[in-house]
């Protein structure tokens, strides 16, 4: 009876080591074919990128022979152009050797005639070119005279106006004494005194009408002075830096190294009783 019962128990024993050991086999195959789909779907992916390649190197193929095919013909053209141009070159060389000798005798005479009507034409031209550039400065000078005497006249007449402004301008200002004073005609004036000024620093003072045409500016300039007005004398003055000047700068190449010179004003620095009402705007020549 006791064997009985230790060989059933053995038996037992044995069938859930068989159990357990079956389990462990299904386990490992369960992981095994898990393993196994993962590799498939990468295998499947890898197909799939593989015909992508595959569809653009039968693309690239395709651009490929279309090109070499186009190279093929461009240069079975261009071999025929040069054999075409070969040809003409060896006609046109055919041509030229039987008429070159003559074609080189006809040029050095050609050359010849000209070379000698030019000297011949150059002799006489020097001449008359020296005389009609004489007679072309002559009338040039008294264009130009002719001009500046016509600007004085303007300019004489210009100022007569203003003195008549101004003289009607202080009767208005004598009426008004305790209105604040308006500068606008000063200021206007005083840019046509500058104006004026700055035209006959540049003409000869022999011009007819010049000497007239100062004093009237120093007669106008010394009524400012009368109503309080000063116009600063900035033309041909160094240039100092820090002025309150509105500076356009030129360079000039004949001016002593390193100086500044005021040699243009487009607006003057006017006073009102000792204090600016406006800053001079002038051009700077400099060599620096």
């Amino acid at each position: 009876m006791l064997l009985l019962l230790g060989f059933a128990f053995i038996q037992q024993t044995n069938l859930a080591v068989a159990n357990e050991k079956d389990s462990l086999q299904i386990e490992k195959m369960r992981k095994e074919i898990k393993s196994l789909q993962k590799q498939t779907k990468q295998i499947v992916v890898l197909q799939a990128e593989n015909q992508i390649l595959s569809n653009r190197i039968d693309s690239l193929q395709s651009q490929y022979n279309a090109i070499s095919n186009l190279q093929k013909s461009d240069k079975q053209s261009l071999s025929n152009r040069i054999d075409n141009t070969d040809k003409d070159l060896k006609q046109n060389q055919k041509s030229l050797s039987s008429t070159k000798i003559a074609g080189i005798v006809a040029i050095v005479v050609l050359l010849l005639l000209v070379g000698f009507l030019i000297w011949r034409l150059s002799k006489k031209a020097t001449n008359n070119s020296i005389d009609d550039v004489r007679k072309a400065q002559k009338q040039l000078q008294e264009t130009q005279t002719s001009l500046q005497e016509e600007s004085i006249k303007l300019d004489n007449k210009l100022i007569e106006l203003m003195e008549k402004q101004i003289s009607s301008e202080k009767n208005t200002t004598k009426a008004e004494t305790n209105a604040e004073v308006d500068h606008s005609l000063a200021l206007k004036v005083a840019d046509e005194i500058t104006r004026i000024e700055v035209n006959l620093s540049r003409m000869d003072s022999s011009i007819k009408g010049h000497k007239q045409l100062s004093k009237a500016v120093q007669k106008i300039k010394d009524n400012f002075m009368a109503n309080g007005y000063e116009i600063v004398e900035l033309l041909g003055k160094p240039y100092t830096e820090g002025s309150k000047f509105v500076a356009d700068f030129i360079e000039d190449e004949n001016l002593p190294e390193g100086s500044q010179i005021i040699t243009g004003i487009k607006k003057p620095q006017v006073n009102y009783n000792g204090e600016m009402i406006q800053a001079a705007q002038i051009t700077v020549s400099q060599n620096i």
